[in-house]
Formats: C-alpha cells, structure tokens, sequence
C-alpha cells in the first residue's frame, strides 16, 4: 500500500473519530418516566407528578437552566418546547420530561393556584360581608367585589380533582412557583 494511501485511510479514520466523539449523547443518563411523553387526552395532573414538576420547576430555576427564570419566557405568549433553549429541552429530558408536557403541567398548575387563591378570598369576603352585616356603605363596596369574583370563578375551567391537590398546599405551591421556596422531599 502506498504512502499516500496510507495517509487518506488514516485522514478517514481521524475524522470518522472526530464525528463519532462530537456527537452529543442526549439521552445518556436518560431514564424513562411517565412525564417524557405528552400526557393522553383525559389524563389528571395526580400528586406524583404536581410533587415531580415542583422539584424539577424549583432546581430549573435555582440553576437558571436555559436562562429560563432570566428571560421570564411565558408560554401565554408562545409555543411549547420549540419556543425553548435546546439546552432547557434537554435538561428536561435528562430529568425525565418531555418539555411540552412540562410546561403544559406549568400553565395548568397556574391556573389551579388562580383559581383557588380566587375562591380563598372570595369566602373570606363573604365571610367578611356577613360580619359587617347593616353598613349599607361597605357592604355594597364589597357585594361589587364578591360579583366580580364569582364572575372571574365562572370563566376558570379547572378540574375538580387536580384543584384538590392545590388547595391542600396552596401558599406551598404559590411560593414554589414564584421560584421563593423549594419542594422539600
């Protein structure tokens, strides 16, 4: 074999090398759950995964992955995993998520804490109401505000059971999602 041969078959060899090693190995480390897959259609946020989601939400922002907590992406204004970091994507995936189902838990969980922080002071105004009893003055003040909550509580559509999860923690899981306390195991 000639020396010029020799030079091209080790050339190949070199770079197949350097393609082979520069390839990322995304799903090394990667554990299969039931949060890596988009959840079926009828399928209940459970304790299990609001818990799951809480972890992960709070180490995601304690280490700003993505620059997620920095660039404050909403997905009210976007898509789902495709209006992400990559890197943010698979930081999800080593952690067992699928992004999109992630960030669809995140707006749901939202609006479970909406819906019963409303309804805690709505209760605590008609409560308040009762207390003030003949002030005409205040008492019409608040049966305005008490209206326009139940209107709010009206258009919210949220799942009986899921809301169960969240009132039993509710400020627990206000404070996580504000990224201001972290999921304790």
């Amino acid at each position: 074999m000639s020396h010029t041969k020799k030079l091209l078959i080790a050339l190949a060899a070199f770079i197949f090398l350097g393609l082979i090693l520069s390839t990322p190995l995304t799903d090394l480390g990667h554990f299969s759950s039931r949060y890596d897959r988009l959840p079926e259609q009828d399928e209940l946020l459970d304790m299990a995964e609001l818990n799951s989601f809480l972890r992960v939400w709070s180490e995601m922002l304690s280490k700003d992955v993505g620059r997620y907590a920095t660039q404050q992406l909403s997905l009210s204004r976007g898509t789902t995993e495709d209006g992400f970091p990559p890197q943010l994507v698979r930081w999800l995936k080593r952690q067992g998520w699928h992004a999109g189902r992630f960030f669809d838990d995140e707006q749901k969980i939202r609006a479970l804490v909406r819906y019963a922080a409303l309804e805690q002071n709505l209760n605590a105004n008609r409560k308040l109401l009762q207390e003030l009893g003949k002030d005409a003055g205040a008492a019409s003040g608040l049966r305005e505000i008490i209206s326009r909550q139940e209107r709010q509580l009206s258009v919210l559509k949220v799942n009986p059971q899921e809301l169960e999860l969240i009132r039993a923690n509710l400020y627990q899981v206000g404070e996580i999602l504000a990224g201001k306390a972290v999921l304790k195991d």
